[in-house]
């Protein structure tokens, strides 16, 4: 009966343990359905190396990063917030085609490769258009309302 009781309360003290843990590590398959979903369709021959799932401000969201080394942040119901291809690209899911064709237009050679929504839009940041002069940073940052309007740049 003492052994049941301590085992009991090990138990109990392990479970307060985790819950007080801002990040948890996680299987794919507990990722909610809507980033599982994202992940297969955008990233299909890439594997998932590891998944956390944490609070933020009290908002739970979950952390994937991915074998080509993409770092991708999504909400509490998966819907992506923060995408960042190191070795790649964005998929074109990812941006919306107002985005898209003005990144084409305006930075003809540049690519897309990491993406923030934030409250009233996205930050996009590109590579610098082939054949520009070199610069400290070779990344354009784009500002975009929620339309997909072109609001400002930033290097």
């Amino acid at each position: 009966m003492k052994k049941t009781m301590i085992y009991l309360v090990s138990a109990i003290a392990f479970i307060f343990t985790l819950a007080g843990c801002e990040e948890v590590k996680i299987n794919e398959n507990r990722l909610p359905d809507t980033a599982r979903t994202f992940i297969k369709e955008n990233f299909p021959h890439t594997k998932v190396l590891s998944a956390e799932k944490e609070r933020e401000d009290g908002q739970k969201q979950y952390n994937v990063r991915l074998a080509d080394g993409t770092e991708i942040e999504f909400d509490a119901k998966g819907n992506w917030k923060s995408i960042e291809c190191e070795f790649s690209l964005l998929p074109e899911a990812a941006l919306l085609p107002t985005i898209s064709e003005y990144i084409a237009a305006n930075y003809p050679g540049s690519k897309a490769y990491k993406i923030d929504k934030k409250y009233g839009g996205y930050e996009v940041e590109i590579s610098a258009p082939s054949g520009s002069a070199p610069q400290a940073s070779s990344s354009i940052e784009l500002i975009f309302n929620a339309f997909g309007e072109f609001v400002r740049e930033s290097r």
